[in-house]
Parts: C-alpha cells; structure tokens; sequence
C-alpha cells in the first residue's frame, strides 16, 4: 500500500517573497524515489497557534509529516514550540542535543543557544556522523531546519536510515491529439484500474506532441495492462513515443 505525506514550509520570509522555497521540491524528488506519495504541501508564517493546527490535522491525515524552517535560536523560530502544541506538550531540553551544542559552544551555553537544545516531549533525536545537528523526530512527524543545504543532509539521513522501498513504475506515453479527445479514454481506464495512477499534461508549443500521459503503479502486471488499454484506445498515428 502506497504510503503518504505531507510537508509544511514554516517561514515569514517565504510568503513575503524574500526567500524563495527550495525545500518542498527537492522532499517532494527524494520521496518519490522512496515510494512515498506527497499529498500536501502548505507554506504557514511564524506563528504557534497555525503551526500547531497545521500539524495536528496533517499529522493524522498522512503516514508522515516533514517541516522545514523555524529550528534556529531567534525569536521567530517556533516550530518546536508549534509541534509540542499540537499534541497538548510543551518543549522540553533534550540532554543528546545539549551535549552536542556545548561540544560546540562550551559549557556556558547563553539563552539563545539553549533553545536550539529543545524537542518536543518525548521527541526522539537521531545522531549521525553525516550531519551537523542531530535528526529530530516526534510521533510521524521529521522536524527539519530550513537551510536548505542542511535540510538536504538530514533528509538523506532520513532516506538511508528509515525507509527501503522503490519508487513505482512509470510509463510515458506522447500522443499527438488534443486532451479532450483523450478524457474518455482515460476516464475508462481510471474507472477500472484504481491501483494506477494516471497524469495528463497538455503540451505548450510543441510541434510533435499535444498531450503527455503519465501512468504509474507498484504492480507492474497492472500497469502494463493499463498501457495497452491506452494504446488500444488511441488510433496508431496519434502515438509518437512510449517511454518506460
């Protein structure tokens, strides 16, 4: 069974236009090669309460949640307090993490440092030689920094320690015909083939084709079947290629 997620991108400075979200794409890339389907993405300010709404329905909607952004030791990092909310919990000092950070920073830890230290109740923290600060993890939920080029790291982790599965099967099929000559037969094979996921994409400015039709699934026997329904579907002529 095809498991899903959801991913929330937590940042003023995205929805003010004056950062612009790189993470969401390259989670939705990366589990797709794990065979976990992204069914959400939502982009929410620095704000307890939405960020405690906003996890507590996602996280019992999907099989997993990852956040990006509002783990640092500034004022609008609030995602740990967020998370913590959504489930009743406060943030609580996690000891792996504070002695990572006074490894780093020395015993004397200001504040501000302190807080970088801090997990949900019960949260579990994953070290890894691979990564700067350890992996935090709450019920189904990956509570990830920001930065992209540290979100990155920890999400490999993510991948190599947590999940072995494949990405499912794919067939591309180019057709030179307009898309609403297309709809019943897609529909037709929507109706029977539930366990195949189909996409349809009208071309722009193409002179060889007009739409590209996408067809994934797990169970190869099952798509290949779904394959050949389309191909029998559409006059000869009309295909220009099939890849996969």
């Amino acid at each position: 069974m095809t498991q899903t997620s959801g991913i929330i991108v937590i940042g003023d400075e995205i929805l003010s236009g004056m950062v612009q979200d790189s993470n969401s794409l390259f989670m939705v890339r990366e589990l797709r090669q794990i065979g976990i389907d992204v069914r959400h993405i939502s982009v929410i300010r620095d704000d307890v309460a939405d960020i405690a709404k906003e996890v507590g329905e996602l996280s019992g909607r999907f099989d997993y949640i990852f956040t990006s952004g509002g783990i640092g030791p500034t004022h609008d990092d609030v995602t740990i307090e967020g998370v913590a909310r959504a489930f009743g919990l406060k943030p609580a000092i996690d000891g792996c993490l504070r002695n990572f950070l006074e490894r780093r920073f020395g015993k004397d830890l200001t504040p501000e440092q302190l807080r970088m230290a801090e997990v949900p109740e019960g949260a579990e923290v994953i070290e890894d030689d691979s990564i700067g600060l350890p992996l935090i993890h709450f019920k189904n939920i990956y509570i990830l920094p920001g930065i992209p080029e540290y979100l990155r790291e920890k999400f490999i982790l993510i991948a190599k320690l947590l999940f072995n599965r494949r990405p499912p099967l794919l067939r591309k099929v180019y057709i030179a015909e307009y898309e609403t000559r297309l709809a019943p037969v897609l529909n037709e094979i929507v109706k029977n083939n539930k366990e195949i996921k189909i996409g349809s994409y009208p071309a722009v400015n193409r002179q060889d084709y007009q739409v590209m039709v996408t067809l994934e699934s797990y169970d190869e026997h099952a798509l290949n079947s779904a394959l050949q329904n389309l191909l029998g579907g559409i006059p000869v002529e009309k295909i220009i290629k099939v890849e996969g």
